[in-house]
């Protein structure tokens, strides 16, 4: 059965580390700023904003719904991208994806909130993929299991 190309974001899986919880901050928003649970977020000038294709790191992913107000800035619920955390995307590039792509860098894609999901295509390499979404099909528009590799650890 071939995968639906939706995209819905970050979902986290898991920590990976043995009995631990999982942890969760406050940070500030870049005003006006909308945020829907499962957007990677990035660091601009000390706070925090919705990443784009180009990141080059991720700062973690968001928790909650904000709502933009400009000249407003907003606290929001992130997961730092913790090097145990265990991440699902859809990758949202109609590459057809097999088993090879384990253990490949993959960047981020698109720009609309709550739609972003991981590219085989982009060069970033914030990204890395680590197995297939349980419920899922290799092929276009796989979601993948993935660590965040480039983010608030290093």
């Amino acid at each position: 059965m071939p995968n639906v190309n939706n995209p819905y974001g970050f979902q986290l899986q898991r920590n990976q580390a043995a009995g631990a919880s999982v942890v969760t901050n406050r940070f500030v928003t870049v005003s006006n700023t909308s945020l829907v649970p499962g957007d990677p977020v990035v660091v601009a000038s000390g706070y925090v904003k919705l990443a784009g294709i180009l990141s080059t790191a991720l700062f973690g992913v968001c928790m909650e719904t904000v709502v933009g107000v400009a000249g407003v800035r907003k606290s929001v619920l992130v997961i730092p991208s913790l090097r145990d955390y265990l991440f699902a995307a859809q990758n949202k590039s109609a590459v057809n994806l097999t088993a090879g792509f384990l253990g490949k860098n993959f960047g981020i894609a698109g720009t609309t909130s709550g739609k972003i999901g991981s590219s085989s295509t982009q060069t970033t390499a914030v990204l890395k993929c680590v197995g297939l979404k349980p419920g899922s099909a290799w092929g276009t528009y796989a979601e993948l299991l993935f660590v965040i590799q480039k983010g608030y650890q290093g």
